[in-house]
């Protein structure tokens, strides 16, 4: 009797020993005094297993630390634990670890998509940023009507590795509805008598046009003019967008492009937007400047000076 009672001690014990070890393996971080913080790939195929075998090597939990897999499947999460970027430190318990694994709270990229760049200018950052491929979001844009230029709204974004054209580009147009959208009403009369689609157009000239936002409802009331006196819109932007690299100077040449872009051979605005313009030029070509301006032109200063006439505008010119 005496014997099998000390033998449930010493069950006891090491059942409260293995406890013990648990508890700290779990709660307590493997390195509070100089924690490591690591950015880890988690690859996709990786399972509950391949995920500590990770973490171990890279020194964010214990080695042998099989409580990670016991616990994960006590919680019936093993196969919930998502794949991804994350930022991991040793200071982390083995909870907090997990629960960033379950979640998938992976690593965010700030990137900020500047006012007045071309669909595939936001491409080719993205691709640089390893976000989403450029081949893969430029085919979404010519394929998805709400992806196309002009409707990808110019902000700042937090975005993971690897997220995806779709999930990329919908984001960029939720934001496009959500911002615009509290400034303006689609359905709305607009000057001119254009279309919700044809403000955007213009607004994306006037965004490649202004060198500032106090000149852009300036710039809008000298487009809207031109319109409503039947002249063409003769904007450099729309050459300098059918061009492979921007030019400092256009020549005869290039004002000659055959393209339904070039504002200087045809009438009207462009058939789509030739950049992705913010919400000063967006405000600019719903609310434009009561002027009678036709002409203007960037002085010597940078700064644009508007003209009622010709000869004025020869005048003008630096």
């Amino acid at each position: 009797m005496i014997k099998i009672f000390n033998f449930l001690i010493l069950i006891l014990a090491v059942c409260m020993l293995f406890l013990i070890i648990s508890a700290t393996w779990i709660l307590v971080p493997l390195d509070l005094t100089e924690p490591t913080e690591k950015t880890i790939n988690i690859p996709y195929e990786y399972n509950s297993t391949r995920i500590r075998y990770l973490l171990e090597e890279e020194g964010i939990i214990r080695p042998g630390n099989i409580v990670f897999q016991l616990l994960t499947r006590a919680m019936k999460i093993d196969e919930r634990l998502q794949s991804g970027e994350y930022q991991f430190s040793s200071s982390e318990n083995l909870l907090q670890i997990i629960d960033k694994l379950e979640k998938g709270k992976v690593l965010l990229h700030r990137i900020t998509i500047p006012e007045g760049y071309q669909s595939r200018q936001i491409a080719e950052l993205l691709d640089d940023k390893r976000i989403t491929p450029y081949d893969e979001i430029i085919q979404l844009i010519q394929e998805e009507n709400d992806f196309k230029e002009g409707y990808l709204f110019p902000d700042t974004y937090s975005f993971p590795r690897n997220f995806g054209p779709t999930n990329v580009l919908k984001a960029m147009y939720d934001n496009f509805k959500q911002v615009v959208f509290d400034y303006v009403d689609p359905e709305q009369d607009f000057p001119g008598d254009l279309s919700f689609n044809e403000i955007i157009i213009l607004a994306s000239i006037i965004e490649k046009e202004a060198q500032g936002d106090e000149d852009k409802p300036k710039i809008a009331s000298v487009f809207y003019n031109r319109l409503r006196d039947g002249m063409r819109l003769q904007s450099c932007a729309t050459i300098q967008y059918l061009l492979d690299a921007p030019q400092e100077r256009l020549t005869q040449q290039d004002l000659e492009i055959e393209s339904p872009f070039n504002t200087y051979l045809n009438s009207g605005l462009p058939p789509e937007p030739i950049c992705n313009p913010g919400l000063n030029s967006i405000i600019a070509a719903v609310e434009p400047a009561e002027e009678d301006y036709i002409y203007f032109v960037l002085g010597k200063d940078g700064e644009h000076i508007f003209s009622r006439t010709y000869q004025e505008h020869l005048d003008n010119k630096p």
